[in-house]
This record gives C-alpha cells, sequence and structure tokens, in this order.
C-alpha cells in the first residue's frame, strides 16, 4: 500500500458545500477504482476551509490513478478552490487497527 497525506485550504470566497460534495464524489470514484483503496477526507473542526485527506492506495493501482477521469477533474476543481496548491506528503505506517495486510 502506499500511504499519503493531502492538505489543502480553500480560498474564503469558496462554497464549502460545493467543496464538500465534489470531496465525497471524488473518495465514491476512488472507491469504486479499487476494492483496496483505503482513503478518508477531514474537514479541520478549527478552520472549515482546512481539509485533510489520508489515504492508502493500493500498490498495483497507483499507476494508472492519476490519469484517471475523476482524479483530473478533482484535481482541476481542488485548483480553482484552493489558496495554495495542495500539499502531498508520502506517509509510513507505524500502527493502525487495520489488519497488517492491508
Amino acid at each position: 500500500m502506499r500511504c499519503i497525506r493531502i492538505a489543502f485550504t480553500v480560498r474564503p470566497e469558496a462554497n464549502l458545500e460545493e467543496v464538500k460534495a465534489a470531496i465525497a464524489d471524488f473518495v465514491a470514484a476512488l472507491a469504486a477504482h479499487h476494492p483496496a483503496h483505503r482513503y478518508s477526507s477531514f474537514q479541520v473542526s478549527e478552520n472549515p476551509r482546512e481539509f485533510i485527506h489520508v489515504g492508502e492506495l493500493a500498490e498495483e493501482a497507483v499507476s494508472d490513478f492519476q490519469s484517471q477521469p475523476f482524479f483530473r477533474s478533482f484535481s482541476n476543481f481542488l485548483h480553482t478552490q484552493c489558496e495554495d496548491p495542495p500539499k502531498a506528503t508520502p506517509l509510513t505506517r507505524v500502527a493502525s487497527t487495520l489488519p497488517a495486510n492491508r
């Protein structure tokens, strides 16, 4: 599995409901892309314009993931909504409640 954290802050004028709907559509498309993907989106309570995504992506599906129409569409949308481009950070799992084979 490839683990990643993506953080971004949307502009003050961004419609948060529209952003959250786009995130929900993206996460649903990601789940349909490969059954082993695990992905969650969080909205920061203290700053509702800030979002953090944490994902574990099936290694064998990563190579074509970014070329998928749903990924390109969401990325294009997000870049129009964000103050700065989303920042992706690779992660290494230390411990989890998930089974070790995931």
